[in-house]
C-alpha cells in the first residue's frame, strides 16, 4: 500500500467508493437533502433525485440511509441496484430488506407488507425505502412502487420512497403518469462549480489528515477544466496524482503533475 505520510495524509482521500465520511455537502447537495428529508419526515410519499453518471447520486443515497438507519423512529431499507426480473421478485427483496419473510404469491407478499406498514404506523414509526439506480426499473416495477404508495391514511403515506437515478429515469417516469403524479419533491444533481470543486478537494484532503491545501490553485483549475465538475472524475484525477507526488517527493501537487495524470488518463 502506498505510504501517503510524506504528503501529510493518514489515508487516501480520493477513493472511488462512496464513503459518507468524505461526502462534501455543496449547496445543491444541501438543497437536495433538505427536500428529501422534508418529504420523508412529513410522510409525503415519493421523492425523486435525478443526475448524470458521476455526479454523486449514490453518495447522496448512502447519506440519506446513514441519516435514518439508526433512528429509533424509522424502519429504513436501502436497495443499491434494483435489477430484478419481475415486480414480484422486487417486492420480495423489499420485504426481505425490512426483515419480512418471503411469501409464495404476490398477493400474500403485499398483504404481509401492508401489515408491516400498519403495525409501524401504530408504533408511530416511519418506513423509508431508498432505491438507487432507479433507471434500471422496468415495467410493472414502477406500478409496484405506486401500489406501495397507495398504503396511506387520510393525511399521510405509510411508506416513504426516495427514488434516485440517472436522467434516463426522468424519461421513464414521463411514461408512468400514475406514479409521476405522486412525486412530492424532485431534485437534479448537476456538476460542481469551480469553488465547490476546490472546496470538495480540500475537504477530502482535510478528512484524510492534512490540514493545509495539497494542490496549487493552478492544479485545481486544471482538475476542474478536465473533470467539468463531475465528482467522480475529480476523484479519479486526485487518486492518480498521489503516487506521482510521493515519487517526486513533493509536498504540494502542482499543475505539472496534474497535467501528466490527465495525459495518462486520456
Amino acid at each position: 500500500m502506498l505510504d501517503l505520510s510524506p504528503l501529510g495524509l493518514m489515508e487516501a482521500p480520493f477513493s472511488l467508493s462512496p464513503d459518507p465520511r468524505y461526502f462534501y455537502v455543496s449547496l445543491q447537495h444541501k438543497a437536495t437533502l433538505a427536500k428529501a428529508t422534508y418529504a420523508i419526515e412529513q410522510r409525503q410519499g415519493l421523492s425523486v433525485i435525478f443526475g448524470d453518471v458521476g455526479v454523486g447520486k449514490t453518495t447522496v443515497a448512502r447519506r440519506l440511509y446513514q441519516i435514518y438507519r439508526d433512528r429509533p423512529a424509522y424502519y429504513t431499507a436501502y436497495i443499491p441496484t434494483p435489477l430484478y426480473p419481475s415486480d414480484f421478485q422486487f417486492l420480495k427483496e423489499i420485504c426481505a430488506e425490512f426483515g419480512l419473510n418471503r411469501k409464495r404469491s404476490k398477493l400474500q407478499q403485499l398483504a404481509a407488507f401492508e401489515g408491516f406498514l400498519i403495525n409501524a404506523y401504530r408504533e408511530d414509526k416511519n418506513v423509508l425505502l431508498i432505491i438507487d439506480e432507479g433507471q434500471g426499473l422496468i415495467g410493472q416495477q414502477f406500478e409496484l412502487i405506486r401500489q406501495l404508495l397507495n398504503f396511506e391514511t387520510n393525511t399521510q403515506k405509510l411508506i416513504q420512497v426516495v427514488l434516485i437515478g440517472q436522467n434516463e429515469l426522468r424519461n421513464k417516469l414521463r411514461l408512468k403518469r400514475a406514479l409521476a403524479s405522486r412525486v412530492a419533491t424532485r431534485s437534479t444533481l448537476d456538476p460542481l462549480h469551480f469553488e465547490d470543486t476546490r472546496s470538495m478537494i480540500n475537504f477530502r484532503v482535510m478528512v484524510a489528515g492534512r490540514q493545509t491545501p495539497l494542490y496549487t490553485d493552478e492544479a485545481l483549475i486544471r482538475i476542474y477544466n478536465y473533470s467539468k465538475g463531475m465528482p467522480r472524475d475529480i476523484c479519479v484525477v486526485g487518486l492518480n496524482t498521489l503516487p506521482l507526488a510521493v515519487m517526486n517527493r513533493v509536498a504540494i501537487v502542482d499543475e505539472t503533475i496534474v497535467e501528466q495524470v490527465i495525459q495518462e488518463l486520456r
